[in-house]
């Protein structure tokens, strides 16, 4: 997730201080009816509270986005190298959320890995388990009462932003200032929160949280409307330092947090792969099962978390001393919470798998975009340099059925529709990663020491790999673009000129392809039958060209329809050219002479 990303949480953050004042004027006025005893400025505490709650959200954002600036690439590498197995991927995950401070961000970036084809979902899934582990570090600063350096991080923080010359000392100054303003709101959201220790009918309502399902729900709901498990563990810690919250209360919220957290993962997987949601529920699933796990034990992890944190016992549990002790042990919670079902869930990974490809199973269409990966160019060959081109020409014949498969695909005469167009886009990018790694894989070739003969067929094979990808290019620019605009505009090319255009589709997709297995084959009767149909090509083209000529018009919807038709005479055109090209090649002896 980039800042410009992260910058548009904004907007959801503006609804959820309108929603968050509409539900705390309502209660303040319903509360008001019973204000008998203690007379509360609500309208000032109702401002303080949203005042500190936005200054805390916006210092999350500023803080995230500095962090991402000044490391989020570094993170980015991270997540794709330790990923070799469900152990490194758990530990990569816990490291970079430590550092960035959200899982939600980490999760963002895994889905947009595992659509880009980057990561595996078994990868994925323990990545996304290690986050859960990493956010508990949030917690854990912000039990530490350091809120009185507020005003100083905020100061030091605009200093740096402000006089800093270099771009990355101006990113630091907003991590600072961003932590800053997280302690500044939790601050100002505490102080307002203060008269309602002596309110009865508020503290009632506390008492009502030590239902975990009430608070697992209240945890759910806040956290799916801000987006951000660590704000709603930053006001928990909040309420748990005026004494508002028990330590069983604020564990069943900091559960409802992590389940709501799944909202972010969810979203952001809409649009994406098959996989990338496949991702997205593995995260709903390890929280939810986390949750339902610990539910039946919140008061054996409250002991756990008792036992580990440093706090006074005093005879008598007043307010003062939940506020001294509730906030480090629902950190302390927090990360036993996690920390334990990552233990638990992280051999079971397979089975996470196994159960989201059952409840989303794979479809054709998405073993068709898979990545294109080189069946023949194994690294060990490169020491026989003879069979390492071998192996080129047979990644070739491969790469030729496929280059195949999208030219019939985008000259189809049928119906546009935007399935169709993205199907396209997705397999042009694959072939031209496909061939890369060709191309790739002849550069390492080339490092061998090659004889003549072997250096003239190296040639032949590194300048075919490059108009393979002038090909691609030109489906792409003059083909699939063409059937964009004409998508968009709902612009549909008369029967007359579909049929010429198909007739001479027809013609270079078979020059295409005899070119390449004249090639492949070693076959001049192939490479003959390329230059022979020239003619023919000709002639097709002569007559769409007669046909547009025919029926110009000066309208401008006529005139754009004749661009889009003159743009994919030309685009095959310049794929029989290419073919042609190919197709010398193969009838050109190694001293240079043409027999053509």
């Amino acid at each position: 997730m980039n800042p410009i990303e992260l910058s548009s949480n904004a907007r959801q953050h503006l609804k959820t201080l309108v929603l968050f004042t509409l539900l705390l004027s309502v209660t303040g006025w319903v509360m008001a009816a019973d204000d008998y005893v203690v007379k509360l400025d609500w309208p000032t505490m109702i401002m303080s509270l949203l005042g500190g709650l936005a200054l805390f959200l916006f210092g999350l954002d500023l803080m995230i986005k500095g962090l991402l600036a000044v490391a989020g690439e570094r993170m980015k590498q991270l997540l794709e190298k330790l990923t070799v197995n469900r152990v490194t991927g758990a530990l990569s995950g816990t490291l970079v959320t430590a550092v960035i401070q959200s899982s939600s961000v980490t999760t963002v970036l895994v889905v947009g890995f595992v659509s880009a084809g980057l990561m595996t979902v078994s990868q994925a899934a323990g990545v996304i388990m290690g986050a859960n582990l990493g956010t508990t570090i949030t917690a854990q600063i912000v039990a530490f009462k350091i809120t009185n350096l507020a005003l100083l991080m905020i100061a030091v923080g605009f200093v740096i932003q402000f006089v800093g010359q270099l771009s990355r000392t101006r990113h630091l100054g907003e991590l600072i200032l961003g932590l800053g303003l997280i302690f500044f709101g939790m601050n100002v959201m505490s102080d307002a929160m203060y008269p309602l220790r002596s309110y009865e009918p508020f503290l009632n309502l506390m008492v009502e949280m030590q239902n975990p399902f009430y608070g697992i729900l209240v945890g759910l709901v806040f956290t799916a409307l801000v987006q951000s498990s660590s704000a709603t563990i930053g006001i928990v810690i909040v309420m748990a330092s005026n004494g508002f919250l028990t330590l069983p209360a604020g564990i069943a919220l900091s559960m409802g947090a992590d389940i709501g957290t799944c909202v972010t993962a969810m979203l952001a997987a809409i649009g994406k792969s098959r996989d990338a949601v496949r991702s997205a529920m593995i995260h709903v699933g390890f929280n939810v099962l986390g949750v339902l796990i610990w539910l039946p034990f919140i008061s054996v992890l409250a002991y756990l978390s008792v036992s580990i944190s440093p706090s006074v016992t005093p005879d008598i549990i007043t307010m003062e001393t939940l506020a001294e002790n509730t906030p480090r042990e629902i950190a302390n919670a927090n990360t036993i919470f996690k920390f334990s079902a990552l233990l638990l869930f992280l051999p079971m990974v397979p089975l996470f798998v196994w159960a989201v490809y059952k409840l989303y199973p794979v479809v054709e269409d998405e073993t068709n975009q898979r990545e294109i990966k080189p069946k023949f160019l194994d690294k060990g060959l490169l020491t026989a340099p003879t069979m390492a081109l071998d192996a080129v020409e047979m990644e070739i014949d491969s790469f030729r059925q496929r280059l195949n498969s999208l030219f019939n695909h985008a000259v189809q005469a049928d119906s546009i529709t935007l399935d169709k167009l993205t199907f396209e886009d997705k397999y042009v990018e694959r072939l031209k990663n496909y061939q890369h790694q060709i191309l790739l894989y002849l550069g390492k070739i080339s490092e061998a020491d090659l004889d003549e003969a072997l250096q003239n067929r190296y040639l032949k094979l590194i300048t075919v790999v490059n108009i393979l990808e002038s090909m691609v290019e030109t489906i792409d620019n003059g083909i699939v673009q063409a059937k964009h605009k004409a998508f968009e505009n709902k612009f549909k090319p008369s029967e007359t000129m579909t049929n010429l255009l198909g007739n001479l589709a027809k013609e270079v997709g078979k020059g295409v392809d005899n070119a390449l297995l004249s090639l492949t084959e070693k076959s001049e009767d192939k490479a003959m039958l390329v230059l022979s149909v020239k003619s023919t090509i000709d002639h097709l083209i002569q007559e769409a060209l007669k046909h547009q000529a025919r029926y110009l018009k000066a309208d401008a919807q006529r005139m754009m329809i004749f661009r889009l038709e003159m743009q994919l005479v030309d685009a095959f055109k310049r794929m029989h050219t290419l073919s042609k090209r190919i197709a010398r090649y193969q009838m050109t002896t190694p001293s240079g002479n043409d027999k053509s």
